[in-house]
């Protein structure tokens, strides 16, 4: 599916109104499908740093798609930071900018991914009985 500019056009660092409801995101399934990517820096001109070491950018298929080619689109992919970026988006996606996250999202629906395919499953927790002694049996049913 294309991304339709107009559904992001609020979604800016600028929009102070913006709230999310944040929740542990997919990183694999994400990066696998584009909707976002990993850059070298952005700088305050619109260029990127040459520098990979000096930090990254969070790259949405949005921010890429608007540029025609140009802009973010022709920015380097920067590896180095990938698992930096992975931890943030499954561990603390609070960390990302709601601008940024919602992004995100919009361009992984844009793509044809569902929620489950976006976000990551809770995890299951196993209530253990109270009675319960470490190197006990317990049948798991």
């Amino acid at each position: 599916m294309p991304i339709d500019p107009e559904k992001y056009r609020h979604l800016t660092s600028d929009n102070q109104k913006l709230s999310v409801d944040y929740r542990p995101l997919n990183f694999d399934k994400l990066l696998a499908a584009k909707a976002f990517r990993v850059t070298n820096q952005g700088d305050e001109s619109g260029g990127f740093s040459t520098d990979p070491t000096k930090g990254f950018s969070l790259v949405s298929a949005y921010n890429d798609s608007i540029g025609q080619g140009k802009g973010t689109a022709a920015w380097p992919d920067n590896p180095k930071f990938l698992n930096v970026v992975k931890e943030m988006m499954t561990q603390r996606p609070h960390d990302i900018g709601a601008h940024k996250y919602i992004q995100i999202i919009q361009s992984a629906k844009d793509m044809g991914l569902s929620d489950d395919d976006i976000y990551l499953k809770a995890p299951q927790r196993v209530l253990m009985p109270q009675d319960y002694k470490h190197g006990g049996n317990v049948a798991l049913i």
